[in-house]
């Protein structure tokens, strides 16, 4: 067995001439685009506990965790917009984009306002930054859960190239500095002009990877973890579905399940009360962003 650094410095090479190594996932593929589909949870259940493929409509998806933004036509998601407005004139630039005017416009201005609670029974979320806002399934502390965000979006933007070497912002909502803005603009750019001229195939690349919220009944969406840029891409493009890698670290088989709110980590732990996580879960699954992205819809509607 290759020791890990050795292990490491393979997949990097590999990576740098296009092969990807990624574990060996279950067989089980499920397309929940047909007709006759079944359920997401039974797709769960068949799969009988390896992970396990969704091929999925993109008006089933959620992007960007808590602020729900569907990648449905119309509904205002920035990276789309932003794409469109690209295509229009593609002589414009990060600097006279929809993206700055999202970052502008969209942010939050604690935790609890991502979340879309009113004076929560945690009152840290009240005094806590927007990155802090604990997701459901989380057994971090916001504190935690915020440096962790942290690091990941420092680590994407040095990947694509920047050169800050400090956190400027993450790429969900704003304010970030102007450096992150060129880079996401970059970023979704170069990656939407590489489908649009070679195409997609999900099996050559990272699986975009999400969790399912259901009710338990026939409503379902999929809350999607990684691939954010690559799915709006995807819809700019005209595609009608996505094929997603059920993400098992964050929910039991990938699984958020409605009736089991009184379990969830962030109930569990304090930070959320049932009554609150439901609220959360039902504005995930009706896929509406919380209010505080009220002045970026409008102005998205508007520039349509």
């Amino acid at each position: 067995m290759l020791l890990k650094p050795a292990k490491t410095l393979v997949k990097s090479y590999l990576h740098d001439v296009g092969i990807e190594i990624r574990k060996r996932v279950s067989e089980e593929f499920f397309d929940l685009t047909k007709p006759d589909a079944v359920h997401p949870v039974e797709a769960v259940y068949t799969s009988q506990g390896r992970p396990c493929l969704l091929k999925v409509p993109l008006s089933k998806l959620i992007t960007f965790n808590y602020s729900a933004f569907s990648l449905s036509p119309g509904s205002g998601h920035p990276f789309v917009k932003t794409i469109e407005e690209y295509e229009k004139n593609n002589k414009a630039s990060s600097g006279y984009s929809s993206l700055e005017y999202y970052y502008r416009l969209y942010q939050p201005k604690n935790a609890s306002a991502l979340m879309d609670i009113g004076c929560p029974s945690y009152t840290g979320f009240d005094t806590l930054p927007a990155l802090a806002a604990l997701p459901l399934w989380s057994c971090r502390s916001p504190e935690a859960y915020s440096s962790h965000l942290e690091s990941i979006y420092q680590k994407e933007d040095e990947e694509q190239g920047g050169s800050s070497g400090r956190f400027i912002g993450g790429s969900e909502f704003g304010p970030v500095a102007p450096e992150k803005i060129k880079i996401e603009y970059q970023r979704l750019i170069a990656l939407y002009e590489s489908i649009k001229q070679h195409g997609y195939d999900s099996k050559k690349c990272e699986w975009i990877t999400g969790t399912v919220w259901t009710d338990n009944e026939k409503d379902w969406v999929v809350a999607i973890s990684t691939g954010q840029h690559r799915l709006a891409c995807l819809a700019a493009l005209g595609y009608e579905s996505a094929t997603v890698y059920l993400h098992q670290a964050k929910a039991p088989g990938g699984l958020m399940l409605r009736s089991c709110a009184a379990h969830f980590p962030s109930v569990v732990n304090g930070y959320h009360t049932e009554r609150e996580a439901l609220a959360i879960f039902d504005r995930i699954l009706s896929k509406t962003p919380p209010k505080a992205a009220n002045e970026w819809l409008a102005y998205s509607r508007r520039i349509t």
